[in-house]
């Protein structure tokens, strides 16, 4: 049986066999908490559906998805895996139910935010993976160089190694300049305002050399 929880920041609905639900509700506390320090905003009450099998989230997702997809933000409201089989229906371990329930509701925030939108995607992704990397710089094994083309993707074409050159870019921007500066950037956007003029008039240079100084940053040649 399906049950709802008022969390008044949002609705938590679940099946009534969850014998996590108490982890659960703690950790989604505390993303949601993370998140709000960060941006300083409030955002609308929204839902999160927990689900128990890889059919059950295709159905909601409207297709087949990859085993390294463990929860999405739809309609304002977010899907995501149950603690219980998280490291069973994902290629993931259980202590990284907290990271995806970060990043999602980073979205949520985002969009808040950016006024809707979600793009540009490298922003949008990128500094929801930097806030479930507990807004620290990653170790990656293999770092991957920071391109513009890469940089400048859509949806349909973002694979998993995208994620990591959103986010090395990212990290360079918030890491280097601080917190502010890319919350200013996205309120610019939000007016309206063109990228390439917000970075020359925040972060006092142009995409390309950003760009450059990030991979310089990250040792990246």
């Amino acid at each position: 049986m399906e049950k709802k929880l008022n969390l008044n920041f949002c609705n938590l609905i679940y099946s009534s066999n969850d014998r996590n639900i108490n982890h659960e509700k703690k950790i989604l506390i505390e993303a949601y908490n993370f998140n709000k320090d960060f941006t300083k905003i409030e955002i609308p009450k929204f839902d999160i559906k927990i689900v128990y099998s890889r059919k059950e989230f295709n159905e909601i997702w409207g297709s087949k998805t990859p085993n390294y997809v463990s929860a999405f933000t739809k309609d304002d409201n977010i899907v995501i895996f149950s603690y219980g089989v998280f490291d069973k229906e994902t290629k993931w371990e259980k202590e990284k139910f907290q990271e995806a329930l970060i990043h999602e509701i980073n979205h949520l925030f985002y969009q808040e935010l950016r006024d809707d939108e979600y793009d540009p995607l490298w922003l949008s992704e990128g500094l929801a993976t930097f806030m479930q990397h507990d807004k620290k710089k990653f170790n990656y094994k293999n770092k991957l160089k920071i391109k513009k083309e890469i940089l400048n993707q859509y949806f349909e074409d973002m694979t998993i190694e995208s994620y990591q050159v959103f986010t090395l870019f990212v990290e360079y921007l918030i890491l280097e300049f601080g917190e502010d500066k890319i919350l200013n950037l996205i309120r610019g956007l939000k007016k309206g305002k063109k990228l390439n003029n917000l970075f020359q008039k925040i972060y006092k240079k142009s995409f390309d050399k950003l760009i450059e100084n990030g991979n310089r940053y990250h040792k990246i040649t």
